[in-house]
């Protein structure tokens, strides 16, 4: 049994009975006990932590890690996103002339922003014909095909829909123009991803670094897959079978109603992937539903129109009564719930249909809530059991969300602190793959934090009542999101019992300033007792 005295720290452990301690002992990769440097006497291995600060190992409670495994084998080309469609097909013409592609290989880009001017295949095909090219938009929400994508994929006039909020953009002639629209479409444009270049598994143990880089010791994939042919679960099992993947991953099955997957076919896949493909550190066990999009696309559903497009509130992505039924199905199954919900109207619906759950086996979330009312906050604080997930990050103020949303609504957008008042969890994530404006959950906590400091001036959305504390936003990157996943008997703080996840700051996040806490960085990060990032650790 090997032992090892962590002492003179100051350590955030997110423990509501002991919030801070001095000293910790790691045995077999697990907190054998917490409390001050006295317990550190008698223990032949001890690190002297020489006033450092330790927090919990963090949890990422909503990131698209599997889209980094795309970009890696697509090598993804990055375009600004203030590019207008007289620009994309030359920009794109010479950065793909950098690269090196096969005959016939896609190109992929991504980052542009699809809501500014119309974007068509025509913006690329005088500069690009022979190779199939897709363009992501930056909110994930759509992206744009050149002819050649187009003809690749089989998509003519004749393609059908699947649905009527998610669809391939056409002429007036019925013609696409290769714009497509929302996540049901998106996924049939999977065919062009298939490079296969590159080896999963090495790109997971490699992504699984690069987590552990910014503290990251669990993170919740929330895309995982739409169907059941995605041989990444087995890449994870065997990864996980054989010890190699030094990150603790909780992944997802993607419902969208539209594509033909009925609800008893994706109940059935949620349980094969989770009683086949599940690990020590891999758990497969929850169904994600995307209620609305976003209000970059003006996507969002609204229960009031959009202030700069009259007439527009937004689309429902599924019919309420099959969500309901899903959903009721999957709780009644014991997986845990994921709702994509945007809007006000949306999340709205999320909470009247996980509300009429009652009391499940798992877990009820609904991630992002950007936009909520006074009855959508008497909702979700009437019960307590439901997770409100969000990226910090985007409460830094923009005029294209005033402009969108009016006065009144932008006032009312991501109410953390009421959330936190009412007793409601809050859970933070990137919503993104190491994405660097979103990954990086120190610059998270900064603005989550200086919403409701009188010095920020204008820089997040108002009102400054909705600026949360240091303390909080740390419980939101750990223990809360370890709940949120069904995870918090394992990880999420310093406790004893728990795995051994822990980060050593360059810093004391809770005594820095406001701009040291955004350019916090990790010195070494521990998963299961076992140094995962950073170099040395000096034994007494």
């Amino acid at each position: 049994m090997s032992e090892t005295a962590y002492y003179n720290g100051r350590v955030y452990t997110s423990d509501k009975d002991r919030p801070v301690a001095q000293a910790f002992i790691v045995c077999d990769g697990r907190f054998k006990e917490v409390g001050d440097n006295n317990i550190s006497r008698g223990c032949e291995n001890k690190v002297d932590l020489k006033g450092q600060c330790v927090i919990p190992g963090l949890v990422d409670s909503h990131c698209h890690m599997f889209a980094g495994i795309t970009e890696a084998d697509m090598d993804i080309i990055y375009v600004d996103s203030s590019t207008k469609p007289s620009e994309l097909g030359r920009m794109l013409s010479e950065l793909a002339g950098e690269k090196e592609y096969e005959e016939g290989e896609t190109i992929a880009a991504m980052g542009i922003d699809l809501t500014r001017g119309e974007f068509s295949a025509e913006n690329i095909d005088g500069y690009i014909s022979d190779h199939p090219v897709i363009v992501f938009s930056d909110d994930g929400h759509a992206l744009l095909l050149n002819s050649k994508a187009m003809e690749t994929l089989g998509i003519d006039e004749n393609t059908k829909d699947p649905g009527e909020h998610s669809y391939f953009a056409r002429n007036g002639s019925g013609i696409p123009t290769g714009l497509v629209i929302e996540i049901p479409a998106m996924m049939q444009c999977k065919k062009l991803l298939a490079n296969k270049k590159s080896n999963p598994s090495e790109i997971l143990k490699l992504l699984s670094k690069q987590y552990a880089s910014y503290g990251y010791t669990t993170v919740f994939e929330a895309m995982s897959s739409d169907s059941e042919d995605d041989g990444l679960f087995e890449v994870l099992k065997n990864l996980s079978d054989r010890n190699e993947l030094k990150l603790r991953i909780s992944t997802s099955f993607c419902y969208h109603g539209e594509d033909g997957v009925d609800p008893e076919t994706a109940i059935k896949i949620l349980r094969t992937l989770r009683d086949s493909y599940s690990g020590t550190v891999v758990f497969n066990n929850t169904l994600k539903i995307i209620v609305d999009g976003t209000i970059e696309e003006h996507s969002a559903l609204l229960y009031e129109p959009y202030s700069d497009s009259k007439g527009s509130c937004g689309n429902l992505m599924i019919p309420e009564a099959d969500m309901e039924r899903i959903i009721r199905m999957a709780g009644d199954a014991g997986f845990n719930i994921h709702v994509h919900a945007i809007g006000d109207r949306a999340a709205g619906i999320a909470l009247r249909i996980l509300n009429s759950l009652g009391e499940i086996s798992g877990t009820k979330t609904i991630a992002h809530n950007q936009l909520y009312g006074n009855e959508e906050i008497k909702a979700i604080t009437g019960t307590r059991d439901i997770f409100f997930q969000t990226t910090p990050h985007w409460v830094e103020a923009d005029d294209f969300t005033f402009n969108a949303l009016g006065k009144k609504r932008y006032e009312m957008q991501f109410p953390m602190h009421t959330m936190i008042k009412n007793d409601v969890p809050v859970s933070f994530g990137s919503d993104s793959c190491l994405d660097e404006n979103t990954a990086d959950p120190f610059r998270g906590m900064y603005f989550a934090v200086s919403r409701g400091e009188a010095s920020s001036g204008d820089m997040c959305f108002p009102p400054k009542s909705e600026g949360i504390s240091r303390e909080e936003a740390l419980l939101a990157y750990t223990i809360n999101g370890a709940r949120q996943l069904k995870l918090s008997s394992e990880t999420g703080s310093i406790e004893e019992g728990k795995s051994a996840d822990f980060v050593i700051l360059d810093r004391d996040i809770m005594n820095c300033t406001l701009e040291e806490l955004k350019t916090t960085s990790v010195k070494k990060t521990f998963f299961h007792g076992e140094q995962v990032y950073g170099t040395g650790v000096q034994s007494d």
